[in-house]
């Protein structure tokens, strides 16, 4: 593991590759975001620009499909979400070369994750604030994307206590190309999976057992030939949680839902969750300051095979 200085003057709360990973943009309580190049002669990353981009920190960062250009998204603690597009024709490091070409207000409450919806599924974006607001944005035309329309929104705290916390709201799509179009969404302790129907509208189809405690990150498997969808959550009971999920055999319409496997190796808070692109492998991170490798095996158990720690000279790989 190597160190890697981003120049931030505050806390960092996203760091995020672009779909080549060839890029990282990271954002910041400083209220800027920065974008960097992966530079292959020295291994290093080199800043590509730095800009203000929020009034308030930044808590998240991501990258729509490359097939829609060179696109951002930013969430604040001030209530926006904000699109940025890049212009190679201006310098790089000049603090211009990332434009504004959206911003969307109608957020009541600092927001604390969003992501673009899988490039089949248009160009969405899904977004969930500390008020329990769930909504989804979408550029009804990928070639102007300074338009947004909200086409679908939910309190996701109608039936959960109506607190707030930190970090404690999160999403995720559904990735798989040949499976209907999913999303979920966490709420405290809560998890609500929402399909798009027929007629274009969203409606819940499914919910994950309540867990003990908050809710950090929750990921969404690729499938890549499976017959059945997985979701992995992280949570601050300490565990990370795998569930597989079914479309119904019933005329009900709700999705079948099972915890499969659970672990507490982390001995704490568990803060991410993230699926390699084939789905095959999970990463979760806790904590323990380690990241804890998961992998099926051929009975369909998920076992620890690696951990990655920053404390080691090399990584520490247990089979």
């Amino acid at each position: 593991m190597k160190p890697f200085n981003t120049g931030h003057e505050e806390l960092v709360h996203d760091v995020a590759y672009d779909f080549y990973g060839r890029r990282i943009a990271t954002c910041s309580s400083d209220t800027t975001v920065k974008v960097f190049d992966r530079n292959d002669s020295t291994g290093e990353w080199d800043i590509s620009d730095s800009w203000k981009a929020h009034d308030a920190s930044i808590i998240k960062v991501c990258w729509a499909n490359p097939e829609f250009g060179k696109v951002l998204a930013t969430c604040s603690h001030d209530s926006t979400i904000k699109i940025w597009e890049e212009n190679i024709r201006e310098k790089q490091n000049s603090g211009k070369r990332w434009k504004r070409v959206a911003t969307i207000t109608d957020h009541k409450g600092p927001i604390y994750d969003l992501a673009f919806s899988p490039s089949h599924c248009g160009l969405k974006l899904a977004s969930i604030s500390t008020d329990g607001q769930f909504k989804i944005h979408e550029a009804l035309d990928p070639n102007a994307i300074s338009s947004w329309t909200n086409i679908f929104e939910t309190n996701t705290l109608s039936s959960a206590p109506s607190r707030q916390l930190q970090s404690s709201f999160c999403l995720s799509w559904g990735k798989s190309r040949f499976s209907k179009e999913y999303v979920v969404a966490c709420a405290l302790e809560q998890s609500y999976i929402y399909q798009r129907q027929e007629n274009g509208k969203y409606t819940q189809t499914g919910q994950l057992p309540a867990h003990g405690s908050i809710i950090r990150d929750i990921s969404w498997a690729p499938s890549i030939g499976r017959g059945y969808q997985l979701i992995a959550t992280a949570c601050k009971d300490g565990l990370v949680r795998i569930f597989k999920i079914e479309e119904p055999l019933t005329e009900s319409g709700q999705l079948q839902v099972s915890l499969i496997n659970q672990f507490d190796d982390h001995k704490g808070d568990v803060w991410r969750v993230s699926w390699n692109l084939t789905g095959t492998i999970l990463s979760s991170a806790g904590d323990d300051g380690r990241v804890r490798l998961w992998k099926s095996t051929y009975n369909k158990e998920f076992q620890c095979v690696g951990i990655v720690s920053a404390e080691q000279k090399h990584d520490a790989i247990e089979d």
